[in-house]
């Protein structure tokens, strides 16, 4: 029985939504229930509804009792993902009609021009120019035009428009022009519907700058309502805590927060690793991870070095540019419903697109025709036939392997088997690339590194790709299956403040920052307070985005003193890591100040339990095809619920446990630590191939 007052976290995923309650104890329940992708508020409410049956509570007296709700959802990513978002109309500066249709008149793969670029979210008719124009430093150059303003406005409104997007030149350096536009814009609009690129996305950068503006708006009109709505809802069901979301920066804020910036939710879920991760790195005593969550639909890999994530301002979501500040995730259309078939050529080939919940994998019964990863794990034996994820779903096995003889043994002659075993290389190859991808293409020595497998499926495929990219170890968390939204329980609330300053990096600009970085300090500070007196004192960090003279592109440096040739010397080192050299003695530019405030609450509790070292008895044995090397043989079934700290086995071997399965490879070693998590010890190939 939980003891009030607990915090519950809830994470949307493409698949299923995850659900973790934490008591005042320390003690936690999870649940995952079906996703519901066509009123994600009833898939919330469901999943309230379950977990509230299974510990013997009713709804409102779960909510009652809950004194934080925190939100991970994908609804923003969707609307951009679906092109179901509002109808932008956009103001711009005259001469700056078609920044959008311009974009930076690159291409991001110079060498493949074929694919068009995305359709540009507002058409030509609804980008109006207005009268009024800044210099770089921000001094007014013409006075802002006011009747263009209006005549857009009532323009807007006889076209239907949603929402309107204000972007005017350099407003990033002095905003005057676009907080007046704003003005006359209230006369006709909620500010709810209005978004001015100076709060949005003040960047240095005219189509970055424009594109983050508008996708904030043009996703304001599904996750504003619904923020709302759900949060009424849990209102009137009793919820007397907060409703807290996850935003890309992998710090937690209010709806009234998120309703400044929409787009800072375009990586709400899986920006929780942040929280989670730092839970690993003291149960796992190593802060050097990569974790490769891999659910339903996608894969999110996240790296921490040294205990700090790598962060962005550049989210690229379908071809659409969004400078926010945001943990540095590389998803990966990689899942347990990834849809395997056959190419033109006979190729066996993997996703992109996934077979979500509905109607999901053939095994499920759903309604689903085409085979999946899910299914091929099913014909290897590494997953089991019967009931599945808590009981909630039953595997069909039979189903899984007509698929696979249908897509493959009736076309090209392949055994299900066969086939399966080629879907997850496949897979694996693909997860191999995307970790390298956050690692090795950045200058980090994987042999440094701790492969963390979360998410329902990470853990079926970590150890085999760990074993190829040269890892030795591989952890595997107890909740692994509900990662982000146990990470939500462990996250702090944070918001960001960047001011674009462009000039010489010398001991004058350095004080000048520190001027600046007080005053941005002082408004965050005020913001924080507005959460209430629970959680610690603000907390604060700084960066510095610097380059050198004449280049384009800047790299964050964290600002921790006042020295010159301290910044200077990191940056240096940080290039290097990078490029392999540094331009010593060559003039460095600050590009922009950044200033992170942040507000902690007690994390999860980490209870350590004694250690028996034992060799635990199998609850079965089950015919598994372990490798193209080893083939097929009769492999130990464990259930994660009777393997106790100490417990040692030698793979193969599979485990189920609550929230995933784990399957580990020929002479692999897993050991239950401390903590209660698995410790996976791999096999690695002198070579460095694959076993």
């Amino acid at each position: 029985m939980l003891v009030a007052p607990w915090r519950i976290g809830i994470d949307i995923g493409g698949t299923f939504t995850d659900v973790v309650a934490m008591d005042a104890n320390g003690q936690i329940e999870v649940l995952k229930s079906p996703s519901r992708p066509d009123d994600p508020t009833a898939g919330v409410m469901a999943a309230l509804e379950a977990l509230a049956g299974r510990i013997g509570l009713t709804t409102k007296k779960l909510l009652g009792g809950c004194s934080m709700l925190i939100h991970g959802s994908t609804i923003a990513t969707n609307t951009v993902l679906e092109g179901k978002g509002a109808q932008v109309g956009l103001l711009t500066t005259k001469g700056f009609r078609d920044t959008l249709e311009i974009r930076r008149g690159i291409r991001e793969e110079p060498w493949n021009h074929r694919p068009p670029f995305p359709n540009v979210l507002v058409p030509r008719r609804w980008r109006l120019p207005v009268g009024g124009r800044l210099d770089k430093n921000g001094q007014e150059l013409t006075p802002l035009n006011e009747g263009d303003v209006k005549a857009a406005s009532a323009a807007f409104k006889a076209a239907g428009v949603d929402c309107v997007a204000v972007t005017f030149i350099h407003s990033y350096a002095n905003g005057a022009h676009e907080r007046r536009t704003m003005e006359i814009l209230e006369a006709d609009w909620n500010p709810d519907a209005i978004f001015c690129s100076h709060e949005i996305s003040p960047y240095a950068g005219e189509y970055g700058r424009t594109s983050s503006t508008v996708l904030a708006a043009y996703v304001s009109r599904r996750v504003i309502p619904y923020l709302r709505s759900l949060e009424a809802i849990l209102r009137k069901n009793g919820l007397f805590g907060p409703l807290l979301l996850i935003q890309s920066n992998g710090g937690i804020a209010s709806v009234d927060e998120i309703a400044r910036n929409p787009a800072c939710l375009l990586l709400s879920g899986p920006a929780a690793q942040v929280g989670a991760l730092r839970y690993v790195a003291v149960t796992a005593g190593t802060d050097n991870l990569i974790s490769l969550e891999m659910g339903g639909t996608s894969c999110d890999l996240t790296l921490m070095e040294g205990g700090r994530f790598h962060s962005t301002d550049r989210i690229n979501i379908a071809g659409y540019l969004a400078l926010v500040p945001s943990v540095d995730i590389h998803s990966v259309s990689a899942g347990g419903g990834s849809i395997a078939r056959l190419d033109a050529g006979g190729m066996v080939t993997l996703g992109p697109d996934g077979a979500g919940s509905m109607p999901g994998p053939v095994c499920y019964r759903r309604g689903g025709q085409n085979p999946t990863n899910t299914d091929a794990q099913l014909v290897l034996g590494r997953l089991a036939p019967g009931p599945f994820a808590g009981g909630t779903l039953d595997l069909d096995g039979q189903a899984a392997r007509q698929a696979l003889q249908r897509v493959y043994g009736d076309t090209v002659g392949l055994a299900p088997e066969a086939a399966a075993l080629g879907v997850i290389e496949l897979m694996d190859q693909n997860l191999r690339h995307a970790v390298e991808h956050v690692s090795a293409e950045r200058g980090f020595d994987l042999r440094n590194f701790t492969l963390v497998a979360v998410g329902g499926a990470g853990a079926l495929h970590a150890s085999s790709v760990g074993r190829s990219l040269g890892c030795s170890t591989v952890y595997i968390p107890r909740l692994a299956g509900v990662f982000c939204a146990f990470g939500m329980l462990n996250s702090d609330i944070r918001l960001d403040e960047v001011r674009t300053i462009r000039r010489p990096f010398d001991q004058g600009a350095l004080a000048d920052l520190e001027h600046v970085a007080h005053e941005l300090e002082s408004g965050l500070r005020a913001r924080l307070m507005a959460y209430g007196e629970t959680g610690s004192q603000p907390l604060f960090s700084r960066q510095l985005d610097l380059n050198y003279l004449d280049q384009q592109s800047q790299l964050s440096i964290e600002w921790k003193d006042n020295t010159v040739d301290s910044v200077i010397a990191a940056y240096e080192e940080r290039y290097s890591l990078l490029y392999g050299h540094a331009h010593k003695h060559s003039p460095i530019m600050t590009c922009a100040l950044r200033v992170c405030g942040s507000r902690q609450f007690p994390g999860v509790s980490i209870q350590k339990m004694a250690a028996a070292e034992y060799v635990p008895n199998a609850s079965g044995q089950r015919r598994v095809v372990v490798s193209r090397q080893s083939g097929a043989a009769d492999v130990g079934v464990y259930e994660g619920s009777d393997l106790r700290p100490g417990a040692r086995l030698v793979g193969p071997a599979v485990i189920n446990d609550m929230t995933t399965t784990v399957f580990i490879g020929q002479g692999d070693e897993l050991e239950v630590d401390t903590t209660n998590n698995f410790v996976v010890r791999l096999a690695v190939p002198a070579q460095g191939g694959a076993a």
